[in-house]
C-alpha cells in the first residue's frame, strides 16, 4: 500500500511516494516559471503548473516500479495565498497570483478603513498585509470585474488539485486560514469580512479539516494523471503546516525550521495565540493540519537567497572549483566559512536584503554590513552571512518564547539542513538542540501522513508520526561557543532599532530621485 504527498510550491512541484511504514520510495520534481508583468506583480501560468503536477505524479509511480492501483490515496501540501480564478469547466480566467505579489496595496489600505486591524487579527489570526488572498480578490472585483463575474470559483492549489481529481473544490482549514477570509476559531468563512469586502462566499471553495477523504479520482482525471480511478483524495494543508507535521511537531516544544530561499519557523500550539502586540511583529497564528492544534508562524525572507546572491555576484572561484570537483559551490563556501573563528572577526551582517521578516516586519529594511575592514575576505563574509541569518532565527525564537511559546528543540529541513557546519552553528547560536529528520521532504511527508490518516491506515496522528518520523542526526549546543555568540548577538540586536528610520529616509530619497528622473 502506497501514499502520495504532492507538494505544490511557488517555483516547482514535487510528488513523493511513501509506503505505509513511512519509507520514502520515490520522488519526482518539476520547475515552472514565475511571471512578472509589472515589477511588483508575481504570477504563475496555471496550465504550466498543472502540466508539471501531472508529470511528477506519473514519474513518481514509474520510478517506484509499482502499479497505479497500488497507490491508495493522495494529499496535497500547497503554497499559501496563491489562487486562480476558474470558470465552471475549470478553465483558468487569469493567471495564478502568488504570495509575494503586492498589487492589492490600495485594497488593503481601504479595507482597514472599514475594520480595525486588531479585530481582523482576532478573527483570522493573521496581521493584515496585501499579500493575502482577501485583498487580491478585492482587486479582481475592482480592477477586473469581468473576470470576477465570470469566475465560478477562486481556488488555491490544494483545492484546485482536489477539484480536478475528484470534482470537489475542497480546501483544508490551514490553507483557508491563509486567505484572511477564514475564522480561525469557528472554522468557517467569516461573513463579516465577506460583507465588508463585497466578496461572494459561493465563489470560495468548501472548507474541511485536514485528513478527510473528499472524493475519488475520476475516470477523466485517471486518464490525465495516470492515477487509478477510485484512488482516494484526502485534504492536505498549507506547506508549512504539512512540514511541521512531517517532522512530528504537533505538541509544544518541538519547532519546525525550514531553511531554503526563505527561512520559516513554525511552533505548534494548543490554542491560537492572538495577542495584539504580535500584529506589528508579523507572526501568524492559524490552524495546524494536526487535529485540535494550531501553529504560530514566523519567517526571514532573506535566508538561502542571500548565499545564492553571494555565490552569483562574488563566488566565481567557488563555482569554477565546484565544477571541477563535481560538488556544490555551497559546500565549498561552507568549508571556507568553517575555518573562520566564531564572530567573523567582528563582522556583522543583518540579512534584510529583501526586507525584515518577523519580528521586525519592515518592508523598508535593507541589508546591513557593519564592522567590515581590509582584513576581511570572502570566507569571513560568508560566515557573517550565515551567522546573521541564524541571529535572526534566535531573535524569532526568543520573541516567541517571550510571547509564551514553548520551544525546546529545532527540527530542521531544507538546504540549510545539508550543512553540518551550519547545523552546529544553529545549535551554538540559539542554544537549542537541533535535529535533522531522516526524511527531509517534510511537507510531502506530512501530506502523506494525512492521506494515510484519511483512509484509516493509521489510528491517530501519533501512530502516523511513529511510522514517518525518525531522527537522522542531533546537534547539541557547545556552551563555550554560545558564550562567544551571546556577546555578538547582543550587539547584533541593537542594529535594527538604530537604523530603522534611516531605511525609510533612503526609500524616500530613491522615490524622489525616481520622480525627478522621470520628469526630466
Amino acid at each position: 500500500m502506497y501514499l502520495v504527498g504532492l507538494d505544490v510550491g511557488t517555483t516547482g512541484c514535487k510528488a513523493v511516494l511513501f509506503n505505509e511504514d513511512g519509507r520514502l520510495i520515490a520522488q519526482s520534481y518539476r520547475e515552472y516559471p514565475l511571471y512578472h508583468p509589472k515589477p511588483s506583480w508575481s504570477e504563475e501560468e496555471p496550465r504550466e503548473v498543472w502540466h508539471s503536477i501531472i508529470e511528477t505524479i506519473k514519474e513518481v509511480v514509474a520510478r517506484a516500479g509499482i502499479q497505479a492501483e497500488e497507490v491508495e490515496a493522495l494529499s496535497v501540501s500547497a503554497q499559501g495565498e496563491a489562487f486562480t480564478p476558474l470558470d465552471r469547466e475549470l478553465n483558468p480566467l487569469y493567471r495564478c497570483i502568488t504570495t509575494w505579489d503586492d498589487r492589492a496595496v490600495k485594497q488593503h489600505d481601504e479595507f482597514l478603513n472599514l475594520i480595525e486591524r486588531e479585530e481582523l487579527f482576532k478573527i483570522t489570526g493573521h496581521p493584515s498585509s496585501p499579500v493575502y488572498t482577501l485583498f487580491k480578490l478585492m482587486w479582481f472585483k475592482n480592477d477586473k470585474p469581468d473576470v470576477y463575474e465570470k469566475t465560478w470559483k477562486f481556488l488555491l492549489w490544494e483545492d484546485y488539485v482536489n477539484m480536478v481529481l475528484c470534482g470537489v473544490p475542497a480546501i483544508d482549514y490551514s490553507l483557508a486560514c491563509r486567505t484572511m477570509l477564514f475564522d480561525v476559531r469557528r472554522f468557517k468563512w467569516n461573513y463579516e469580512i465577506l460583507e465588508l469586502s463585497g466578496l461572494d462566499v459561493d465563489k470560495l471553495p468548501e472548507p474541511y479539516p485536514s485528513g478527510k477523504v473528499v472524493g475519488e479520482v475520476s475516470r477523466k482525471a485517471s486518464e490525465e494523471t495516470g492515477l487509478a480511478k477510485g484512488t482516494l483524495v484526502v485534504t492536505g494543508g498549507h506547506d508549512q503546516a504539512c512540514g511541521t507535521l512531517g517532522v512530528g511537531a504537533v505538541n509544544p516544544g518541538a519547532t519546525y525550521v525550514a531553511t531554503g530561499t526563505v527561512e520559516s519557523i513554525a511552533a505548534p500550539l494548543y490554542e491560537p495565540l492572538l495577542r495584539e502586540e504580535m500584529i506589528p511583529m508579523g507572526f501568524a497564528s492559524y490552524c495546524h493540519v494536526a487535529p485540535n492544534r494550531y501553529l504560530i508562524l514566523g519567517a526571514n525572507p532573506t535566508a538561502g537567497v542571500l548565499l545564492r546572491w553571494f555565490r552569483d555576484k562574488f563566488g566565481e572561484k567557488y563555482i569554477e572549483e565546484a565544477s571541477k570537483r563535481k560538488v556544490s559551490a555551497y559546500d565549498l563556501m561552507m568549508e571556507d566559512a568553517s575555518r573562520v573563528q566564531a564572530g567573523s572577526q567582528g563582522l556583522l551582517i543583518a540579512p534584510y536584503f529583501m526586507g525584515a521578516g518577523t519580528p521586525n516586519w519592515d518592508t523598508y529594511a535593507r541589508g546591513l554590513i557593519i564592522g567590515l575592514t581590509v582584513a576581511h575576505g570572502k570566507s569571513e563574509l560568508i560566515r557573517a552571512i550565515v551567522e546573521g541569518i541564524t541571529y535572526e532565527l534566535r531573535l524569532n525564537i526568543e520573541t516567541l518564547e517571550e510571547l509564551g511559546v514553548k520551544i525546546e528543540e529545532i527540527r530542521t529541513v531544507g538546504g540549510g539542513a545539508r550543512s553540518s557546519f551550519w547545523l552546529q552553528l544553529k545549535a551554538d547560536i540559539t542554544g537549542k538542540r537541533v535535529i535533522v529528520p531522516e526524511v527531509t521532504e517534510a511537507s510531502s511527508a506530512g501530506a502523506s501522513m494525512l492521506a494515510g490518516l484519511g483512509i484509516g491506515l493509521y489510528k491517530d496522528v501519533d501512530d502516523a508520526i511513529s511510522k514517518f518520523y525518525r531522527e537522522a542526526k542531533t546537534y547539541q549546543p557547545n556552551l563555550n561557543v554560545k558564550k562567544i555568540y551571546d556577546k555578538f548577538y547582543s550587539a547584533y540586536i541593537k542594529l535594527y532599532p538604530k537604523v530603522k528610520s534611516t531605511y525609510r529616509e533612503i526609500f524616500q530619497m530613491l522615490e524622489e530621485l525616481s520622480t525627478s528622473t522621470i520628469s526630466e
